[in-house]
């Protein structure tokens, strides 16, 4: 199970984590809402307009804010998304095949990704370099959901695996929530924490009073009983399960599968099953 330390701080981690994804900001009024996506356009044809309302939205719909969160990333994207995340054994290349993952898709097309917090070392990988790995896992993702259905919301759902080796580091938690915050606003549909052990719920109970009703929606802690199933299959269906490999995860109270001792990690790219996955 999660040690005390770690239980505590998952109500932090969620906001840590999921509050630079947009989930925060409240919409003004609908001219408002026009006049700054007006601006986007105008700005920046070659964008689609679904990131022009991301950005927007993300940005509380000011002009000035947006245009320039959006620009900057624009930046980014030209100067980062050629890299390759490295050689297989660099700490990019780890990051991509284990800490980050993407595992299929949920129920409506969107892309799941899976953080395997056992996998995690951050005081041994360079994490500049474990970013940019979590960059390629993203946007192959985000690819292959919009191959499957261009008209996807392009959001996605993200399960957050905190078994009993997971060792967090809230530096790079922060690190991550910037990054996604900065190039993937809005972007996060549902964060599913597993396991929610009751003393977790009932501090998450407590901690959701003071966010918004958007972030109790888009939270789940998945409690560690034989019900925390039916959860997962709520969200994501059976050949996802299958990808995400929670029935061969760490002593889980609906039971495992011998046979597996590790999830398929997803080739996103071509929607295949390779056999790399987490240890």
């Amino acid at each position: 199970s999660l040690s005390p330390a770690l239980t505590a701080a998952l109500p932090c981690l969620c906001r840590v984590v999921l509050s630079d994804m947009g989930l925060f900001s409240s919409a003004p009024d609908e001219e408002q809402q026009k006049a700054c996506l007006a601006a986007l356009a105008a700005a920046f044809p070659d964008v689609s307009e679904r990131t022009r309302k991301q950005y927007a939205a993300s940005h509380k719909f000011k002009p000035d804010k947006a245009s320039k969160a959006l620009g900057e990333s624009e930046k980014w994207r030209a100067e980062t998304l050629p890299r390759a995340p490295g050689p297989d054994g660099s700490d990019g290349a780890a990051a991509a095949s284990l800490l980050f993952t993407h595992r299929g898709f949920d129920h409506h097309g969107r892309p799941v990704f899976l953080y395997y917090g056992s996998s995690f070392a951050p005081k041994k990988w360079d994490a500049d370099a474990v970013m940019l790995g979590v960059v390629h896992t993203l946007e192959a993702g985000f690819a292959a959901a919009d191959a499957k259905d261009a008209s996807n919301d392009g959001c996605c759902v993200i399960i957050f695996l905190m078994d009993g080796g997971t060792k967090l580091d809230m530096g790079l938690a922060k690190q991550f929530s910037r990054l996604v915050g900065a190039h993937y606003p809005g972007r996060a549909y549902k964060a599913l924490i597993y396991p929610g052990t009751p003393l977790a719920t009932r501090l998450w109970a407590v901690a959701r009073l003071f966010f918004s009703s958007e972030i109790g929606e888009k939270v789940v802690l998945v409690k560690q009983k034989v019900e925390g199933r039916k959860t997962f299959e709520e969200h994501l269906p059976e050949e996802t399960l299958s990808l995400v490999g929670i029935d061969s995860w760490d002593k889980v109270p609906w039971g495992s599968d011998p046979d597996r001792d590790g999830a398929p990690a997803c080739d996103a790219d071509a929607g295949a099953v390779a056999a790399a996955g987490p240890a």
